[in-house]
């Protein structure tokens, strides 16, 4: 790695980081799609790593390290989106512990069509919480909403899913 263009990318040079990304992006998605096992997955947490490695350049310490700072991001990324879908599991599983059984794609599409039943705000708290793994504390700084009124909108909005899955069932 050219330790010129890593410090010329810290000082704000876009052409020389857009090159020693080129450098290290193939590695990276090799990492990634290492821990997802999905081109599109792996794809994702590159451009996410990109993103936050072109955000926070500035605070790598020794740029003779840049390879390893940024395949650390690449890593990070590959851990969160493995949380999402956990999450997204854990949502069905829980569904499915309260007779809600998600055995086929007709029924998965329920679940999605029951989700895009609720109001954005109410979506996008769910979304949120479930698909992208914030904390309650998150998704109300997020939404600059008090802590309550999430938990409240959670806790109405799975509810009222519940109820519109059953309907389907029954």
């Amino acid at each position: 790695m050219d330790e010129l263009l890593v410090k010329r990318a810290k000082k704000g040079d876009k052409k020389a980081f857009e090159i020693i990304i080129k450098l290290v992006k193939d590695k990276a998605y090799k990492v990634a799609y290492c821990y997802l096992h999905n081109e599109e997955d792996s794809m994702d947490a590159v451009c996410n790593a990109i993103e936050k490695a072109y955000k926070n350049i500035k605070r790598l310490r020794q740029v003779k390290y840049f390879e390893t700072w940024f395949i650390r991001i690449v890593i990070n990324e590959c851990r969160l989106i493995i949380r999402e879908k956990e999450k997204v599991n854990k949502l069905i599983s829980n569904m499915q512990s309260n007779d809600i059984y998600v055995e086929n794609k007709e029924a998965i599409l329920d679940l999605h069509n029951a989700l895009n039943q609720l109001a954005e705000e109410d979506r996008i708290i769910i979304y949120l919480k479930y698909y992208w793994g914030y904390t309650i504390r998150e998704v109300a700084t997020l939404l600059e909403l008090p802590e309550g009124t999430v938990k409240t909108k959670i806790y109405k909005n799975l509810k009222k899913m519940k109820i519109q899955l059953e309907v389907k069932e029954g």
